[in-house]
């Protein structure tokens, strides 16, 4: 049990004494005869005063210190609701930011559909111009390879701005669009001083390839330096297997080690280009970034 000092006592019997005496007058009367027996001094009542008054004091003074506390609590709360209030401010001046960012998204979005129905009219343009080219005489030869080459060009054009967009784009210009892209570069390669040859031959046992089919591969020959390449509008991880086939059976039925192995893709399917290093075939994403790497050589 804790014991209690002297001031302790005295507050206790200054708090409560006079709600005992008013409940107990007994116990006034008991008071009286104890203090008959044991009268204070003028001493003992100074003494008594004097703690009485210190203690006074130190409440005074605690009080002033919890009404100072208080005083400052109340000013840290008013800066915690001020920094509240200019937070709440920044999140509404930052949700009508994003709201405007996204208005604005919105707006390009929808000048990009646009641009892409306008894409998808030139494109049906151009099916129908094929279908008529196809229909074409032999007299006529010249003039649509003239038009190849400006169609050519503004479909490089268009692949640099359309980089994301060119699978499904590839697709709907199918297999003759890549004979366009590959014979341009041919022509370019020509232009730059390489021969390009075409070699095709039947592999007869299947060695190569699942069944009986013929392997083909265009070589690239400058400076006795023989250059297995190949020109693709989009390339998958199986046709790189085929081309890796191909240049394997190129080197068995000619005797002809392959000095270097180039792929040139306009839309290199996702993990192609990693996929072709484990075969040592470097592959160069569109055709001017090709014609600079063999310019380079």
């Amino acid at each position: 049990m804790k014991t209690l000092s002297e001031k302790e006592i005295i507050k206790i019997i200054e708090k409560n004494l006079p709600k005992i005496i008013e409940k107990h007058p007994e116990v006034r009367r008991k008071i009286e005869e104890i203090l008959e027996k044991k009268a204070a001094t003028k001493d003992d009542i100074k003494a008594i005063l004097f703690e009485l008054r210190k203690q006074r004091e130190e409440l005074i003074k605690q009080r002033e210190e919890l009404m100072k506390q208080r005083e400052e609590t109340n000013k840290r709360f008013e800066e915690i609701n001020k920094r509240f209030e200019e937070i709440n401010k920044r999140f509404e001046n930052l949700e009508k930011d994003i709201n405007k960012r996204f208005e604005e998204i919105n707006k390009r979005f929808e000048e990009i559909n646009r641009r892409f129905e306008e894409i998808n009219k030139r494109f049906e343009e151009i099916n129908k111009r094929f279908e008529n080219l196809e229909r074409n005489t032999n007299r006529r030869f010249e003039e649509i390879n003239k038009r190849f080459e400006k169609l050519e060009f503004h479909m490089f054009e268009g692949f640099k701005r359309m980089e994301r967009t060119i699978s499904a784009i590839g697709t709907r210009w199918g297999y003759g669009a890549e004979e366009a892209f590959r014979s341009g570069f041919e022509d370019v390669l020509s232009e730059i001083g390489y021969k390009v040859i075409k070699w095709r031959k039947m592999d007869e046992k299947g060695e190569f390839f699942l069944s009986r089919r013929e392997g083909e591969i265009d070589i690239v020959i400058k400076n006795k330096e023989k250059i297995a390449i190949e020109v693709k509008s989009s390339l998958s991880m199986s046709e790189v297997e085929d081309f890796e086939r191909c240049v394997r059976f190129y080197e068995k039925e000619e005797g002809e080690k392959i000095t270097k192995k180039i792929i040139v893709a306009i839309y290199p399917r996702k993990g192609t280009v990693e996929y072709a290093r484990k075969f040592k075939i470097k592959v160069i994403k569109g055709l001017e970034e090709g014609e600079e790497y063999f310019r380079s050589l």
